[in-house]
């Protein structure tokens, strides 16, 4: 795969939109309403993200400014001109690097890998494996990491399956004294386990359907007019 990350320049925000517009043109140019659609349909990103038509405007000129868009205009007979959008090889690097960056909070899943893994599908299955596998080992990491921590506090896990099922957590010290605050902190710990467990699960899940299939939703969305 060709790169050119030395000359990306990185966006600004943590959760950035302008990465979903970049992958969607790494398909085709498109001109505005047919990007759009994409954050209105609810079978498609619009389950994601939202993106208001007046905001994806501005971060497409953005982007032009950037030097990651170049824009055409497409002459419509009886319609003025309208502006088509072209990914530049810039453009297409800065995408490919996010795409294999993985998302570095637990909280950023829910819409930012959500994302990836909707763009991994245009770019097919091999993209899609990657993503999954990539997230899959950042995820394991921090898991190891917390539970190391929880361990140092003297909370003792036991393993069952690969699963590493929660038996006993011990909150009492031998005489049985524990304070309130080192509770309420036990309790934290346990959520932020089990909720980095349920990702790794749920990425198996994916990484599996991908294994069998080549992609993981039943229908493959096809970026063409008409449909």
């Amino acid at each position: 795969m060709e790169r050119f990350y030395s000359r990306v320049i990185p966006m600004r925000k943590e959760l950035a939109p302008e990465w979903a517009l970049l992958g969607l043109l790494t398909q085709k140019p498109m001109h505005g309403y047919e990007l759009h659609r994409y954050f209105t349909d609810p079978s498609a990103l619009g389950q994601v993200w939202y993106l208001g038509l007046s905001q994806m405007y501005k971060l497409l000129k953005e982007l032009e400014g950037q030097g990651y868009l170049e824009v055409t205009l497409e002459r419509q007979e009886n319609y003025p001109a309208r502006k088509v959008y072209h990914i530049t090889p810039s453009g297409r690097a800065a995408f490919l690097q996010w795409m294999e960056t993985p998302v570095g909070s637990t909280r950023l899943i829910r819409v930012e890998f959500l994302a990836k893994l909707f763009l991994a599908q245009l770019l097919g299955a091999e993209m899609i494996e990657r993503l999954i596998d990539t997230q899959l080992e950042a995820c394991q990491t921090h898991l190891t990491r917390l539970q190391e921590r929880m361990e140092d506090r003297g909370w003792r896990l036991e393993d069952g399956d690969w699963r590493m099922e929660i038996r006993d957590w011990r909150l009492e010290d031998e005489g049985g004294r524990r304070d309130a605050t080192e509770g309420f902190e036990y309790l934290i710990f346990c959520f932020r386990w089990g909720q980095i467990q349920a990702i790794i699960d749920w990425l198996r899940t994916c990484l599996r359907l991908c294994r069998n299939s080549g992609r993981v939703f039943l229908e493959e969305w096809r970026i063409a007019d008409g449909e």
